[in-house]
């Protein structure tokens, strides 16, 4: 009997602290928008010279998000990525690659000259194996980025747009349009925006706490196996 009493108090107390640590995170949400012509050679530094598509946000507050876009365009170097949040807050995800841009104003200079190629998703987000500065850096500028070189996971390579990486958007509430945006600073050659998501991932939820109804029932148990031991040496 004691040894029972034993084994199912240290079950119970596993159970409340299993219950008190299990880690939840908010499942990720991906929208997606849809196709659209990427202006040529119109990118100035300003949201309203990129071609943007919208995204829903989260009602959550955003503790880290990733975005994934498909495209088509030739000239990679030509090409600024961008996400807005509702609150203004941007990152440049990208800023033409294979140049160092003295400003974000798109002038100036020529990038990598590789492509993209509809249906090769690019993901961007702080773990991201290549830097978005390298996008192509080791094909021919005829191939295509992801399709051709199999990289297709960046990190954030602002270059000198606005912003740092993902962490920029911690601690924000999510709800609302956010934006990703594609600009074009170099003439001749063309594209298309087709799809973008953004996945977000807010905080843990809360895990109701059985700590008080363990302590109780522990302490039944502590009183049951107290008055067992009196009784068994009366």
């Amino acid at each position: 009997m004691r040894n029972i009493l034993i084994l199912l108090l240290i079950f119970v107390s596993s159970i409340s602290i299993a219950q008190q640590t299990k880690p939840t995170v908010t499942p990720p949400m991906a929208q997606r928008g849809g196709a659209l012509a990427i202006p040529d050679d119109t990118y100035d530094g300003t949201v309203g010279t990129m071609a943007c598509l919208t995204v829903p946000g989260t009602t959550e507050d955003i503790v880290d998000l990733n975005v994934d876009l498909d495209l088509e365009h030739t000239w990679a170097g030509d090409l600024v990525f961008k996400v807005i949040a509702p609150d203004s807050t941007t990152l440049t995800l990208m800023n033409r690659p294979g140049f160092a841009e003295p400003a974000d104003d798109g002038t100036g200079g020529f990038g990598d000259s590789s492509d993209y190629q509809a249906g090769s998703i690019l993901n961007f987000s702080n773990g991201g194996t290549t830097s978005a500065e390298d996008s192509g850096n080791t094909i021919l500028g005829t191939e295509f980025i992801c399709a051709t070189d199999g990289l297709c996971d960046y990190s954030p390579a602002p270059g000198a747009g606005p912003g740092t990486d993902f962490g920029d958007f911690a601690g924000i509430n999510g709800a609302g349009d956010w934006q990703v945006c594609i600009g074009d600073a170099g003439a001749g050659d063309t594209g298309n925006f087709i799809s973008a998501s953004i996945n977000f991932v807010g905080p843990p939820a809360a895990v109701p706490s059985l700590s008080f109804y363990s302590t109780i029932l522990m302490i039944g148990l502590f009183i049951l196996f107290m008055g067992y031991r009196v009784k068994r040496q009366s």
